[in-house]
């Protein structure tokens, strides 16, 4: 047994290296060859790795003394191989390694001297040593084959007849061989080289016509060597038979690194795939070996048969051989991968063990075991009935079946044991083969390779040796021309003596040349030569043009003649005989031969045919060239002049527009010099304003206090503009990324933004370009907070953050761009901006400060106002809304001299003067109350802004409790008297839970106006154990008294800012955040799959623009989505939907694969005039993917279907009085060509589309669209679909038809149509400039990085409600210390000043900037003061009625034909569940369309209800007049569905004109209220829109229904009456559907029972008062 011999070789660097500046890895010691990592640090374990080998050669330089040689490397392993194969031993040679590597220079070498390869060597020492030793006891045979392997597909390169894919067989003695494989014979080293060199070009040939590419193919180059040797004392002959195998493996490279993708990567795996296979054999005879050695008995498998290279290798490797492996290298450091592969490679097949044998007298033995295995066979089939007789001449058997034998046979095993009989017999005659017949053989095949390659236009020279195209001397021929240079001249093909045919291999008669193309012939043409003249035979209709003449009649040819054959077949004529005639002629005439010289220095290739071609039929290209020529200048012309004259009209137009603004600006000027005619004090007096004639032919009151408030709130909500500057620079930010990456620069940029707030105000560069110019609006109200975009510059280098503006960053991107075109390390600066002075010359980098912000901190001063001290623990916050600790601050007043002594602490004093302007607030929250109260109040209107604020949040102080303590507080304490001085202490006692890696913590505070003016504390070591930080700094602040001061202390904080060293940056990890801060809620965030836009028709073309005119009306849409299936009863059937919130779609259909489909919608609407379904149009489906995002850019795909229609139409169902609309449509889902669609859904993949149905309303001028995105599962034909969750699954509603659907809920707008197209409409349709996905320079590095767009505004909405908050719960907190401090919670009533003062606080608390105050709801009745002081008076008998009407009407209880109230049952009546009918019945059900027509429809308006409580009804709609004809344009969008539920429950519901009382299950997702059948029931049956409704909860309502536990929720256009289950539920559901009206309700309740107890205290206090008199007296 012996290992394989394994040998590494490295070559020099190649041009590609040279010119990427490549390092050498590699390091060769005697046999030991290290590789060394270049992306690893040097001198460490893991960046060089060490290999041993049998040999090393170092053959990269040849100027190196240990420089090695062909001859060397022959030397070591190919003198060493051929004497194993002289000894009789089988001899395999391989190469590996990857592509360019050097291998096949090591194996074939180079035609020069002393650089042949070891193939060559092994060759010619082969038949020198044979020349040597041959006599006549000892004999020589030598044979060889030539294969190929590609795509896992076996070719013989030598045998032409063998074209196709050669099998692989197996031979229980032979072992793996190839059947049919042709070995030739041969007798020196020549006719190896000449076969060599023919296989070659055979398989160049040959790997063109299939369109392969040779160099990615393995060849296996095979001598079967044999000795025979005469022993003369026995007179016996011996024989010894050695195989040696040279085999040329494929280059091994990655897919990564050539940069192969689609089809041409697939094709790489499939050819790699013998090479993958081979290194998997490798390394399990590794492990078989190791495992010997260890005494191991597991069992062993080689994977020999995944590949035909291993399988024909088997015996080379690990069996009957001697095997060397070359590996070849490179040594350059851009192939580290490949390299270290290779080597890894040849080390695990440098552990394979071979036990080699000698061959000897192997065909005597394999011919009489052949024998023997024929004989069984023949018996085998003799005792199955079947007979075998032998032909000599064809050496075949012949199978004879004898019908004597009437048993059956198993067809397979006979044609097998036949099969195998015939294999056997091929090999005895192979080896029975002489070796005359086998030189007999050869040649005949070598003169059938001949004919083959004289067909394909290959010819042979006389002499049998040379193969290639040339010009014979004496025969006429044909060479081709090719428009490539490179193929021209490539094919030559004889015109024999006599006929020549040329047609296609179709002809009945076999052609002498064989052509393919659409416009040849079975037997187009024919060539007839008679002595040397070559006649052209043209057959009928055959396309044949000579000389650029179509050919009609025969024609003979003259040398060098252009012959066409069809329309792409251009050849040249040649006969040698007339162009040696024509040179002798030419010798004699010099004139002649100059013209004939000048004829031959013209070269006649494809081209010249083809002009040649042109200029005969008739076509010359200078005048046709001419005539495009000309034909362009005069559409240059034309366009020229048209582009003149709208130049000329723009012009005009623009001068018209200029004309027109000027006159607006005389007319601006002449008003503002009316308005500059009064005076300042003219417009600050509230009384006057509406007075003056600026504003009398404008606006009333209520006008202008509605205008103020619109003109703040689009002040506020900015963040829309706020898109065009983060699309518009995503372009400059991914370019200053880019250039950081390439110039190796640890700086980060990411957009950011910045909103100057108490606890996030702007730097001081950012801060002066967005400061308003004016401190107030002229409405008194303080600027707003504007938020800007900004550049967060992250350094990871220093651990610092810094924030640039816009500007700045296109400055810096100026000085990076010259940066990295200078390749500098410094940047040179700029005269402009001093970069230097900034940075320190490197643009990329800001200073950064020392200590680093942690956050801030705000103490009211309110209690001086008492004065009361207070103890406050307040939080520290950062910028983004995260609370960083906790800070003691102790504020107190000082009346008198104290003396208060710290131990540790620091006293200071200090002066401050406060003037006029310094009360008013710099900050105004984003969502505060505007003053249009007092506009609209001195306006003389009593009127609430309800539809103008947000009922929906909640937040408020409840105006009754508000208005007991808003009392006028103007005069301040004895303390704080005008133009007295004012002592009050701050002390800053503690700090806690700061982080650790913040040290050296100190505290500053000041004034919010008085920045320059700061008190800070002595830093505080941060211990980071946890305990508190004690300042214990004492400040004592003295200030004059004014006005502007106590205004101040009433509404302004003092600001605390808390810096510390910052210890360990995060960022130097790469850190991307500091800490886990809480995420924001998922109402502010996008939704989990946004909401795709319509699928473009293919009917109605491209999709118009939104509009953007005015909203005339809104209705709500509940539409329902079923998918159903072809049943085996013919009926269609919904399918299977499983529901979930959790899912992208809040359901999946679970459908079956290839059964017919259809989609069924039903639309379900509130009845109104305005929304009449006329027709569907059309249904589209498309964006077939399988993930929930989807792309408009899917439209252009084939998937997009427009599906057939059946018609829609108008549903009634008994008992509801809603609309009703349904329509279907047929879906063959084959149709889209989809394989997502056509297959069984894999495990866990969910296939997402989105359909678009575009429907015709009446009365409007566009089709009205509704899109949603399905998701859905297929399943098999036969497979049983349900849900895949439990709980869905033992509920058993899927088993329900109408709980197999998916619901979807609409907003339909109608616009005005007039307004769609007009000029200030386009104007507002704009698209905002996205340049995010332009690319830039070294884009490719960044990794996926994109710059942040809208998700940034969602983060940056959160954080500002954040920082609200926080400040209201900071104010508020302080306002309720302040209470407890003053005891004001025990003594609910104020009667004392100091309380009253605090609930004056309080109620301006409520009214400030930062705190939102909510108007009443407009169903609560707010008690007026002042109409409570009106004098009552007596109303006449008329005016009663009237207004009892009046009352009636309000309340939805008036009728033409009113029951008298005697007759109203005034029983207790309680709802319930029992015969109550379903809130929509089953004629909604799948099969309803087909089956019934419901043509009742219950008026729900009816008055006279027997189960009604006490004849309660809501308002029903009131009666609309017939609407005029207007035109409108529909807008359909789909509103996502809240995922957070405020309540859920079962409730009693009555319904306006509904049947009686039902029991529903309601779940509340604001602002909607979803109603269910029963909690099982997965599908929404009515949907209620709180924004457009009227809860009320009253007295007088329970009174009047007589049923307790009631509220009423009234819509547009019905009314329900609902019941909870219980007393304590009452509150917790109207909570869920109107925070505010059950706040109200709850502090009415509050106040109600607390009237009582102080009005008997009251009393007591007063009988004691009285006692104690009468007890004096």
């Amino acid at each position: 047994m012996s290992s394989v011999k394994v040998a590494v070789r490295v070559r020099p660097f190649n041009s590609r290296e040279i010119g990427r500046e490549s390092k050498c890895i590699i390091e060769m010691t005697g046999a030991t060859t290290a590789i060394t990592n270049p992306k690893v640090p040097p001198n460490t374990s893991e960046s060089v790795k060490r290999f041993n080998f049998d040999y090393s050669y170092w053959s990269h330089d040849p100027r190196d003394s240990d420089f090695s040689t062909q001859s060397m490397v022959y030397k070591d392993i190919g003198e060493e191989m051929l004497q194993h194969s002289f000894d009789g031993y089988n001899v395999c040679i391989f190469a590996y390694g990857q592509t360019g590597a050097g291998k096949s220079y090591t194996m074939m070498g180079r035609q020069e001297e002393q650089q042949e390869g070891i193939i060559p060597m092994i060759c010619k020492d082969l038949f020198g040593r044979i020349q040597d030793t041959e006599n006549d006891e000892l004999k020589y045979s030598v044979e060889v084959s030539y294969m190929e392997i590609y795509c896992e597909r076996v070719r013989d390169l030598l045998n032409p007849k063998n074209k196709g894919n050669l099998r692989v067989r197996e031979h229980p003695l032979l072992g793996p061989y190839v059947e049919d494989l042709s070995k030739l014979a041969v007798t020196d080293y020549q006719d190896i080289h000449d076969l060599i060199d023919e296989g070659n070009k055979a398989r160049t040939v040959a790997a063109t016509n299939m369109n392969e590419t040779s160099s990615r193919s393995h060849a296996v180059f095979t001598i079967f060597f044999t000795q025979r040797r005469h022993d003369t004392m026995t007179d016996l002959f011996t024989e010894k038979v050695s195989k040696i195998s040279l085999v040329d493996l494929a280059g091994s490279e990655r897919a990564d690194s050539t940069g192969a993708k689609g089809t041409r990567l697939k094709e790489g795996a499939n050819i790699n795939k013998s090479l993958t296979t081979l290194g998997k054999v490798i390394s399990a005879l590794a492990e078989v070996s190791a495992s010997k050695k260890k005494n191991s008995k597991k069992a062993d498998f080689i994977p020999y048969r995944d590949s035909a290279l291993t399988w024909l290798l088997r015996e080379n490797l690990g069996g009957n051989s001697k095997t060397a492996m070359i590996a070849a290298i490179s040594p350059a450091d851009i192939n580290y991968d490949e390299t270290l592969s290779t080597l890894r490679y040849a080390d695990r097949a440098k552990q394979i063990v071979c036990k080699a044998v000698v061959n000897e007298d192997a065909n005597a033995k394999l011919i009489r075991e052949l024998k023997e295995e024929i004989q069984k066979l023949r018996d085998l089939l003799k005792a199955e009935g079947i007979e075998v007789q032998e032909e000599d001449e064809l050496n075949k058997s012949s199978v004879i079946k004898s019908p004597s034998k009437g048993r059956n046979r198993n067809g397979s095993t006979t044609e097998m044991a036949v099969d195998q009989l015939q294999a056997s017999e091929k090999l005895i005659a192979e080896l029975n083969e002489t070796w005359e017949e086998k030189l007999k053989r050869t040649e005949e095949i070598r003169l059938q390779r001949e004919a083959v390659f004289a067909e394909m236009g290959v010819a042979v020279k006389e002499d049998g040796i040379t193969v290639g195209v040339f010009s014979p001397k004496k025969t006429p021929h044909l060479v081709n021309l090719n428009e490539d240079p490179n193929l021209s001249e490539c094919l030559l093909y004889y015109i024999k003596d006599g006929l020549t045919r040329l047609g296609t291999h179709e002809a009945n008669v076999p052609q002498d040349i064989q052509l393919s193309g659409s416009h040849i012939l079975k037997e187009h043409c024919t060539f007839e030569n008679r002595n040397s003249t070559v006649t052209l035979l043209p057959h009928k209709d055959a396309i044949i043009f000579i000389n650029g003449r179509k050919l009609v009649e025969p024609e003979v040819l003259k040398t060098g003649s252009r012959v066409i054959l069809g329309k792409n077949h251009v050849f040249r004529f040649t006969n040698p005989e007339q162009a040696r005639e024509l040179r002798e002629k030419i010798t004699e005439n010099e004139a002649e031969n100059e013209e004939k010289e000048k004829a031959d220095t013209q070269q006649v290739d494809w081209n010249f045919a083809q002009c040649e071609l042109l200029e005969k039929q008739g076509i010359d290209l200078k005048a046709e060239m001419k005539k495009r020529l000309d034909n362009l200048e005069e559409q240059y012309k034309r366009e020229k002049q048209q582009a003149d004259q709208q130049f000329e009209e723009q012009r005009k137009s623009y001068e018209a527009r200029i004309d027109a603004l000027q006159k607006q600006v005389e007319e601006q000027s002449m008003t503002m010099s009316m308005y500059s005619s009064y005076s300042p004090e003219d417009f600050h007096q509230e009384e006057d304003v509406y007075t003056n004639p600026l504003y009398e032919s404008c606006w009333t009151a209520r006008e202008a206090g509605l205008a103020a408030w619109a003109f703040r709130k689009w002040r506020y909500h900015q963040f829309t503009s706020l898109r065009d500057d983060l699309w518009g620079n995503a372009i400059f930010l991914k370019e200053a990324n880019a250039i950081s990456v390439e110039l190796k620069k640890k700086v980060q940029f990411q957009f950011t933004l910045l909103t100057d707030t108490l606890y996030s105000p702007l730097p001081p560069e950012l801060a002066s370009s967005v400061t308003p110019t004016q401190p107030d609006d002229e409405y008194g109200a303080p600027p707003v907070s504007k938020t800007l975009v900004a550049v967060e510059v992250t350094d990871t280098k220093n651990g610092a953050t810094h924030y640039w503006s816009l500007e700045k960053l296109r400055q810096r991107l100026e000085l990076m761009r010259e940066m990295y075109h200078n390749e500098a390390e410094l940047s040179p600066t700029s005269p402009d901006y001093n970069v230097e002075s900034l940075t320190g010359g490197d643009p990329f980098y800001d200073r950064f400060p020392w200590f680093r912000m942690v956050g801030r901190s705000f103490i009211y001063l309110s209690n001086l106002l008492y004065p009361v001290p207070l103890v406050h623990k307040v939080a520290i916050v950062n910028e983004r809304g995260d609370v960083r600790g906790y800070l003691r601050i102790a504020v107190q007043p000082v009346l008198d001299e104290e003396s208060i002594d710290f131990n540790n602490g620091v006293k200071q004093s200090a002066r401050l003067v406060f003037n006029e302007d310094d009360a008013k607030p710099k900050y105004r929250a984003l969502n505060e109350k505007d003053d249009v109260q007092r506009y609209i109040d001195n306006g003389g209107l009593d009127t609430k802004l309800e539809e103008l604020e947000d009922a929906d949040s909640g937040r408020g102080i409840d105006s009754n409790s508000a208005s007991e303590c808003h009392e006028n507080a103007d005069e301040p304490g004895e303390h704080l008297q005008v133009c007295k001085e004012f002592t009050f202490r701050v002390t800053v006692l503690q700090a806690t839970g700061i982080g650790a890696e913040y040290a050296d913590i100190f505290c500053q505070f000041n004034f919010l106006h008085r920045h320059e003016e700061a008190f800070s504390t002595e830093p505080v070591k941060n211990s980071a154990s946890g305990a508190p930080l004690g300042f214990y700094h004492v400040q004592n602040i003295t200030v004059p008294v004014t006005k502007s001061f106590i205004e101040y202390l009433k509404t302004q904080p003092i600001m605390f800012k808390i810096f510390g060293h910052y210890q360990t940056h995060p960022l130097h990890k790469d850190a991307k955040q500091e800490f886990v801060s809480r995420p924001p809620p998922r109402r502010m965030l996008p939704p989990s799959i946004p909401i795709s836009q319509p699928v473009r028709s293919p009917k109605f073309g491209p999709l118009p623009c939104p509009p953007s005119s005015t909203v005339l009306a809104k209705h709500d849409v509940l539409v329902w989505f079923e998918i159903c299936e072809l049943a085996p009863n013919g009926e269609y059937v919904p399918s299977v939907v499983e529901h979930s919130d959790d899912l992208p779609c809040r359901g999946l259909f679970l459908l079956h694969q290839g059964i017919q489909r259809r989609i069924r919608i039903t639309i379900v609407h509130e009845p109104t005039p305005e929304v009449k379904w006329k027709d569907i149009n059309e249904l589209v489906v498309g964006r077939i993917r399988n993930t929930p995002e989807s792309s408009d850019e899917q439209d252009e795909d084939a998937c997009v279907l427009s599906l057939g229609l059946f018609p829609g139409e108008v549903l009634e169902v008994p008992g509801d009085d809603r609309s009703f609309y349904r329509f279907e449509a047929a879906w063959d889902s084959s149709l889209h060509n989809s394989a997502l669609l056509n297959r069984v859904s894999q495990g866990g993949e969910t296939i997402y589309i989105t359909l678009s149905a575009y429907l015709e309303l009446e009365n409007c001028a566009r089709p009205a669209i509704i899109t949603k995105d399905l998701s859905m599962v297929i399943y098999g034909r036969d497979a049983r679909t349900g849900p895949r969750s439990l709980k869905h699954l033992f509920s058993g509603q899927y088993r329900n038809p109408e709980a197999n659907r998916l619901s979807g809920v609409y907003e339909l707008s109608l616009r005005r149509a007039s307004e769609a197209g007009s000029p200030g409409v386009q104007r507002r349709q704009r698209r905002v400039l996205d340049t995010s996905s332009t690319y830039v320079r070294g884009e490719e590095n960044l990794h996926g990085w994109r710059p942040r767009g809208d998700s940034l505004i969602f983060d940056h909405q959160w954080e500002l409600e954040k920082l609200t908050r926080l400040e209201e719960v900071g104010r508020m907190r302080h306002l309720l210390l302040l209470r407890e401090r003053l005891g004001m919670d025990t003594n609910p009533n104020p009667t004392t000043k100091t309380e009253k003062d605090v609930c004056n606080l309080a109620a301006r608390a409520a009214t400030s900037p930062v705190h939102m105050v909510i108007p009443q709801s407009p169903q609560t009745p707010v008690k007026d003061p002042q109409m409570q002081m009106l004098p009552d008076r007596e109303y006449n008998q008329r005016e009663q009625d009237l207004m009892l009407k009046c009352l009636k009407l309000v309340q939805g209880r008036y009728s033409k034909n009113e029951p008298n109230d005697n007759q109203t049952n005034q029983a207790d009546v309680s709802p319930s569940d029992e015969g109550c009918a379903d809130m929509t019945v089953s004629c909604i059900s799948s099969n309803s369309m087909e089956n019934k027509k419901f043509v009742i429809r219950h008026r729900l308006c009816s008055p006279d209800r027997s189960d009604a409580p006490n004849g309660w009804e809501a308002p029903a709609p009131a009666t609309q007049p017939a609407l005029p004809l207007r035109l409108y344009v529909p807008e359909l969008e789909e509103i996502r569905v809240s995922p957070v539920v405020a309540r859920k429950g079962l409730l009693n519901v009555l319904e306006h004109g509904g049947s009686g009382w039902k029991k529903r299950w309601v779940i509340v997702r604001r602002p909607y209220v979803f109603i269910y059948r029963s909690e099982k029931d997965p599908v929404e049956r009515a949907v209620l829109n709180l924004a457009t409704a009227q809860v009320e909860c009253s007295e007088d309502q329970a009174a009047m229904v007589k049923i307790p536990n009631t509220f009423s929720v009234v819509t547009k256009h019905r009314g329900y009456l609902l019941q909870t289950l219980g007393d304590k539920e009452v509150h917790d559901w109207l909570y869920a559907i109107n925070p505010l009206l059950a706040g109200q309700i709850k502090s009415r309740l509050a106040r109600r029972t607390l009237e009582p107890a102080s009005q008997t205290a009251s009393q007591i206090s007063a009988s004691s008062a009285v006692n104690a008199n009468a007890a004096n007296k």
